[in-house]
């Protein structure tokens, strides 16, 4: 590493530093709600885990997108420093997630993979993983082959379709968009790169985990016609376009709910303007928005650091569809939708 860079990340660290007293949330999460009758047949249910994690549910097919629980203070998050799952408390905040088909990796960076094998090993044991090269190259030393699916021939970008990808059980289909990762901070990007050959162990810094190629992803839950009942987009990085944009669909359904990424979004531009414009979904949901540095999963949270949420909000509230909505869940709350991503209160 060479002085130029580790003066970087020093003054990098020392901004995050002083930023760390004023990210208190200011703005009205969503909470769970009692519900006043049993929830229709065609709702959607989506439960945040906090970071970019989320479970989806339809019908009673579930998936997931990469959970992370272990949350190490970022001053432990540099190259000399071991780091590692944090197994108990896994197991004390993750839900039941044993049928859980397909979790989905937008990104290879501790924050999002650290706990993904942890997890697959002993609480979702039936789910296969799908994600970049990196990733799988990442995760090959402690995971069956056949359960690691690297993406990036099958990337769709705003020209053209990418290639469905099926669940086991034929009820749910993705399919990867090319994407991107925002700088974090002062236009400086940390664990950029990728791994190019299966690792032998897995990364012990943080910046062993390498960000790779970024994917969003299209998900579509599907009935027993397979027709699409739910749409959703999802990524779990603010990204600077054109990547992350969807092409125009062959089919034609259009997306009905989008989640987006608050974190680092001055650090690209028109975000996100830009994703809210291409994607023209009825609801929205922010993810990836606490400030998720040893962070008390039972506790208050904080909007994440360096980020202004007011003027995302702002910024987001001025792109939007006419009659479309959005939320900042809380953690761990769930929210249900209708079809056409309407949300059921």
């Amino acid at each position: 590493m060479t002085f130029r860079s580790i003066m970087k990340m020093a003054t990098a660290a020392a901004m995050m530093t002083l930023a760390a007293c004023s990210s208190k949330l200011q703005l009205p999460a969503y909470e769970d709600t009692a519900q006043s009758k049993s929830l229709a047949d065609d709702s959607l249910s989506i439960q945040y885990l906090g970071v970019g994690g989320h479970i989806l549910s339809y019908k009673g097919t579930r998936i997931m997108t990469a959970p992370s629980f272990s949350n190490p203070h970022f001053m432990f998050a540099g190259p000399f420093f071991p780091m590692s799952v944090d197994e108990e408390k896994v197991d004390e905040f993750i839900p039941d997630v044993s049928d859980v088909e397909m979790i989905l990796v937008g990104h290879a960076h501790y924050d999002h993979l650290l706990d993904v094998p942890y997890v697959m090993d002993r609480h979702a044991r039936k789910a296969h993983v799908y994600g970049s090269n990196t990733m799988a190259n990442t995760l090959a030393p402690v995971m069956k082959k056949e359960r690691i699916h690297a993406l990036n021939d099958k990337m769709g970008d705003i020209d053209r379709e990418g290639e469905w990808i099926y669940s086991q059980s034929g009820k749910v289909r993705i399919m990867p968009i090319k994407a991107s990762h925002a700088p974090h901070i002062m236009g400086i990007k940390f664990m950029g790169g990728e791994h190019d050959e299966p690792l032998s162990d897995l990364p012990w810094h943080a910046f062993g985990w390498k960000e790779g190629q970024t994917l969003a992803f299209i998900i579509d839950f599907l009935d027993d016609d397979k027709t699409v009942a739910h749409r959703i987009f999802y990524q779990d990085a603010a990204s600077s376009e054109p990547r992350g944009l969807v092409p125009q669909m062959a089919d034609g359904k259009e997306i009905d709910i989008a989640i987006l990424c608050p974190a680092a979004f001055t650090q690209v531009d028109d975000y996100p303007e830009s994703i809210v414009k291409n994607t023209q979904a009825q609801h929205f949901i922010l993810g990836h928005w606490e400030d998720f540095f040893a962070n008390d999963l039972a506790g208050e949270q904080r909007f994440v650091r360096l980020t202004n949420q007011h003027d995302f909000i702002e910024r987001l509230e001025g792109s939007m569809p006419k009659g479309s909505t959005w939320t900042l869940p809380a953690l761990f709350s769930t929210q249900h939708f209708a079809k056409d991503g309407i949300i059921r209160k």
